[in-house]
């Protein structure tokens, strides 16, 4: 594995700044994200954003799921079981058990995701790094994102929580 080949403080470049510069390299890596005892990964490929996940408590693809009616709760929580042991995703095991659509999954995996990057995208501490070549698993389903479009819905968020304060 190399090193990290950019890292620093969020105080000072802001994780817009940081996806913009990784877009313009056309980068592939693993941004990790760490503040407090939060962490996040964001995955970029050719400059893509593919995939992201954090430890934090956030929107699941199985609660979206449940919620827009397309899987039942409990075919989740049996999902849920069988992913613990099998260490498979959550949403092959639900399409497999035939208790969501691939295409209610992918829209599903699809909402997850940007809420993780909304949520980090109001990060304004924190450490970063990027470690180049660095993918994820070929098990995540991946997912292109149009970074500007992503940043600026993200910031427009930001925007919106801290008028509502």
């Amino acid at each position: 594995m190399i090193g990290p080949a950019l890292e620093g403080d969020l105080r000072h470049f802001q994780l817009p700044e940081i996806l913009q510069l990784l877009r313009l390299a056309q980068a592939t890596g693993r941004l990790d994200l760490e503040r407090r005892s939060e962490r996040a990964e964001l995955f970029v490929e050719d400059g893509r954003l593919t995939f992201a996940r954090t430890d934090a408590r956030s929107v699941r693809t199985g609660e979206l799921l449940v919620h827009r009616g397309h899987a039942t709760a409990a075919a989740v929580e049996q999902a849920l079981n069988a992913q613990i042991a099998r260490g498979r995703p959550l949403g092959t095991l639900l399409i497999e058990a035939g208790a969501a659509s691939p295409d209610h999954v992918r829209h599903a995996v699809l909402e997850a995701l940007r809420r993780v990057v909304y949520g980090v995208l109001l990060w304004r501490e924190g450490r970063f790094r990027f470690l180049p070549g660095e993918r994820r698993a070929s098990a995540d389903l991946e997912i292109d994102l149009d970074m500007d479009r992503l940043i600026l819905e993200g910031l427009r968020q930001a925007d919106q929580t801290q008028a509502g304060r």
